[in-house]
């Protein structure tokens, strides 16, 4: 564990962050909470402590870093960092019941501009809408085991952008 610390350390540091930032926007805002633009930047807060991680884990290396060892550790912190979030997530989701309403209602929303915006005909739209309607948005372990893979490849290509900035 030792060759991992700062990963895990800045992993930390990178979820505690994470987690007041969703407190923040929950009782500022719970609606934002559902929006793209929200799940979106919660990768952006990843950055810096994945940046850090690697230049500390750098210098403590004499500089020298391969491109296989810098992605390993910035993804570590990453990796750290989604699983401080979404246990906090999953808290959030299960103590405040209206935020599956509201999740729900944005996904409606999502569904309805894009038949505005004639993206699709109502033919199209219309199963969408069902299997909206028939979908559950209860927020369990399962669910949240099921959406880690696709959040870890956004964070693996997000990792080996910043690897290859960290590497010397």
């Amino acid at each position: 564990m030792e060759k991992y610390k700062s990963a895990i350390t800045y992993g930390l540091i990178s979820g505690v962050v994470i987690v007041l930032y969703h407190l923040g926007f929950h009782f500022a805002s719970k609606y934002s909470l559902t929006s793209s633009w929200f799940f979106f930047s919660i990768y952006i807060l990843h950055v810096p402590f994945m940046i850090m991680s690697g230049l500390t884990f750098r210098k403590n290396n004499e500089g020298l870093v391969e491109f296989r060892i810098a992605l390993r550790e910035v993804f570590i912190t990453f990796l750290v960092g989604t699983i401080i979030y979404y246990i906090c997530y999953y808290v959030i989701f299960n103590i405040d019941a209206e935020l599956i309403t509201m999740q729900k209602q944005r996904a409606l929303e999502n569904i309805q501009w894009l038949e505005s915006q004639a993206f699709y005909d109502e033919d199209e739209i219309a199963p969408m809408k069902e299997a909206l309607e028939n979908s559950d948005y209860t927020v369990t372990i399962g669910n949240l085991i099921k959406g880690i893979p696709f959040r870890l490849l956004g964070g693996f290509g997000l990792s080996a952008l910043v690897a290859v900035m960290v590497k010397r």
